[in-house]
């Protein structure tokens, strides 16, 4: 009896395979300039300040201002002369008339201007008609201009694109062994060892 005998062997491959490798990534980062400019108040609180005129008050009492006191002291010193010269006049022309008669003419005429000075001098102040002083109050203000400040940001992109240095990667496959079918036929048995 005829055996058919097969002896085989599958092909076989070798491949050579070499990764891919990025050898440079980077990006340009965008630059940013500007500005930063703090804001500031800039203001301040001026004080309140109160001013009192008691002139007219002090004036009520008897005190005045040299100018014052000045004018009214020549003011009445022209009156004075001119009433002094006028009581003179009179007074010499009583007595040119009055002498030859009888009675004391100077001791009744002391005797009047005494009474006349009593009589004016008993004359009191009212001092509840006594004007007020002026009182003026400046009440205090915040004043200065605000420095709102300014904060600026250009911002500057270099380069749109990342910079990529890329080497690809291969595969290289080659036949190792090309395999084979080999069939033979032997009698009366199979042939294990070919």
């Amino acid at each position: 009896m005829l055996y058919v005998n097969t002896r085989h062997q599958l092909p076989q491959i070798s491949i050579h395979q070499t990764w891919s490798k990025l050898n440079k990534s980077s990006v340009v980062p965008a630059e940013v300039h500007g500005s930063n400019e703090q804001a500031s108040s800039n203001k301040w609180i001026t004080q309140p300040t109160t001013e009192i005129d008691n002139y007219p008050s002090r004036r009520a009492y008897g005190a005045r201002k040299m100018t014052d006191l000045t004018r009214e002291q020549g003011q009445k010193g022209i009156s004075d002369a001119q009433s002094a010269t006028s009581t003179r006049t009179q007074r010499a022309w009583g007595f040119i008339d009055d002498a030859s008669k009888r009675g004391n003419y100077v001791a009744r005429s002391y005797k009047n201007t005494m009474m006349s000075k009593y009589q004016s001098a008993k004359n009191l102040v009212n001092f509840s008609l006594m004007p007020a002083p002026n009182i003026s109050v400046t009440q205090g203000q915040v004043v200065g201009e605000s420095d709102l400040g300014d904060v600026t940001a250009e911002i500057e992109n270099k380069s749109a694109f990342a910079e990529i240095e890329y080497t690809p990667g291969s595969a290289e496959t080659q036949l190792a062994d090309k395999g084979f079918i080999r069939t033979w036929t032997t009698e009366g048995h199979y042939d294990i060892y070919a």
